[in-house]
C-alpha cells in the first residue's frame, strides 16, 4: 500500500460515511438547530465520527504495513481527542471535564519525543523536562481553541482544511514529503466533510470534529517541531479566545442571530471574530464564512512564507 493512497482512501471514505452517519444520528435524535438562519433547521450533530472513521482504520492498516513509528505519533493523539469530542456530542460532560480529558491527548506523544527545543524563527530555547509538560497542554489549548472559533455553516471544518493544507506545504518544504502526505490525508477528509458541511449545512461536525482539527495541527506542529507554525495558523481562534475572554466565555454558543429578510446578520452585543465582521460590513451567513476563511488564508500564506524564507534558508 502506498502512502500516496491515504489521502484518497480518507477522501473518499469520508465523503461516503458523512451522510451515512448524519442519517443515524438524526434518527437517534442527536442533532442541533441552525441558529444562524431566518427558520431553524434540525441539523444532524457529531458528524466529525466521519473524520475519525475516514482516516484512522486507513493509518492503522498502513502502519501495520510501513511499520512507520510516526503515524502512531499523531492517530494516538488524534483519535484520543476525537473520542471525547464524541462522548462530549452525547452526553454534554461539562467544559472542565473535557479540557482536563484532553490533556489525555497528548500522552502518547511523549513516548516519542526527542528533541525538547522549540524553534521560535530568530531563536532557540531548550525547554528540558518542561517540555513534556507543554505538550499535552499545547494539544489540549490548540483542539478547545478550534472548538471555540465554530458555529456558522462550514466555519470550523473550512478552517481546518485551509490550516492543514498550510501546514502540509510547510512540511513539504522542510524536506519531509512522507509526514506532509500523512497530514493531506486529514486535510482531504476535511474537505470531503466540508461539501456537506459548507452553506447551507447539511451535517454538523460537532465537539468531536471542531476538537479533532485542532489536535491535527498540534500534533504534526509537535512532530516536527515547529510549533511555532502552528501557533501562527491558529490565530483567528486565538484572537476568538482573546475577545471571548473578556465576557468570560459567558455562553458556550454564539446564540440565535437576528437575521433579516435579505438574510444579513445582525451582531450582537459581546465581541467576536464573526460580530467583529457583521459590526463592519452586511454579511450574509455565507458571505460571513468566506471571510473568516481569508483570514485562515492569509495566515497561512504568512506561515508558508515563514516557514520557506527562516527556516528553510
Amino acid at each position: 500500500m502506498n502512502s500516496l493512497l491515504l489521502p484518497l482512501f480518507s477522501f473518499v471514505s469520508t465523503f461516503i460515511l458523512t451522510p451515512f452517519i448524519g442519517k443515524i444520528n438524526k434518527s437517534r435524535g442527536i442533532y442541533g438547530v441552525d441558529l444562524h438562519k431566518k427558520e431553524r433547521f434540525e441539523v444532524p450533530e457529531a458528524g466529525g465520527l466521519a473524520l475519525l472513521l475516514g482516516t484512522i482504520p486507513f493509518f492503522m492498516l498502513y502502519y501495520l504495513i510501513s511499520r512507520d513509528e510516526k503515524i502512531l505519533m499523531f492517530i494516538f493523539p488524534v483519535a484520543t481527542i476525537g473520542v471525547i469530542g464524541l462522548v462530549d456530542d452525547l452526553y454534554n460532560i461539562p467544559q472542565m471535564v473535557k479540557t482536563a480529558a484532553c490533556l489525555l491527548g497528548g500522552i502518547p506523544l511523549l513516548f516519542f519525543i526527542e528533541n525538547t527545543v522549540i524553534d521560535f524563527i530568530f531563536f532557540k530555547i531548550n525547554f528540558g523536562l518542561l517540555y513534556y509538560i507543554m505538550v499535552p497542554i499545547g494539544i489540549t489549548a490548540a483542539s478547545n481553541l478550534t472548538n471555540l472559533l465554530a458555529g456558522f455553516n462550514g466555519e470550523e471544518i473550512g478552517l481546518g482544511f485551509i490550516s492543514t493544507l498550510s501546514l502540509a506545504i510547510c512540511i513539504a518544504l522542510l524536506g519531509d514529503f512522507n509526514t506532509s502526505i500523512y497530514l493531506l490525508a486529514f486535510t482531504l477528509s476535511f474537505l470531503a466533510f466540508l461539501m456537506y458541511n459548507k452553506y447551507p449545512a447539511k451535517i454538523f461536525p460537532g465537539d468531536t470534529g471542531t476538537l479533532i482539527v485542532g489536535a491535527v495541527i498540534a500534533s504534526f506542529s509537535i512532530i516536527k517541531h515547529i510549533e511555532i507554525i502552528g501557533v501562527i495558523l491558529l490565530i483567528p481562534q486565538i484572537l476568538e479566545f482573546l475577545f471571548k475572554s473578556k465576557r468570560r466565555f459567558g455562553s458556550k454558543k454564539y446564540g440565535p442571530t437576528k437575521v433579516d429578510d435579505n438574510g444579513i446578520l445582525h451582531p450582537q452585543a459581546y465581541l467576536s471574530v464573526a460580530n467583529l465582521l457583521t459590526s463592519k460590513f452586511k454579511l450574509t451567513e455565507k458571505s460571513l464564512v468566506y471571510r473568516i476563511w481569508l483570514i485562515g488564508v492569509i495566515f497561512g500564506i504568512i506561515a508558508i512564507i515563514i516557514t520557506y524564507f527562516l527556516m528553510v534558508n
